[in-house]
């Protein structure tokens, strides 16, 4: 399976692991709030994702912090939540992974010589 397959995967499983978690507990404000938090930065690089553009891989994995961190604090304080913490933890790891995996494998542009680097005149 290649990279690009792998990070596309594991980024829906991220946003619909965390989408799962917070719509399956009671509809409150304060759930709809961290479904916003945790979800919706998730949806702003889909674009680029599905492209493989190279710069929206290098910044996608910052949207997945707000998930990670709350995923880490409810793992943590939160004992009825914990398994599905954990999974939401480890989806939003995989989604990192993932996205890493497809960085390191997108071809590079090419560079053009800047200000007093090697083929500068």
């Amino acid at each position: 399976m290649s990279p690009a397959l792998l990070s596309r995967a594991a980024w829906l499983v991220a946003i619909l692991t965390n989408s799962a978690w917070h719509l399956a507990s009671q509809p409150t404000a304060a759930e709809g709030l961290l479904l916003a938090v945790t979800v919706g930065p998730m949806l702003l690089p889909l674009p680029g994702l599905w492209a493989l553009r190279r710069r929206t891989l290098g910044w996608a994995p910052l949207t997945l912090s707000p998930a990670m961190t709350i995923a880490l604090t409810e793992l943590i304080a939160n004992p009825e939540e914990r398994w599905i913490a954990a999974a939401a933890a480890f989806s939003c790891f995989l989604a990192l992974a993932g996205v890493v995996a497809a960085l390191r494998r997108a071809p590079r542009p090419d560079r053009a010589p800047g200000l007093g680097g090697p083929g500068a005149q």
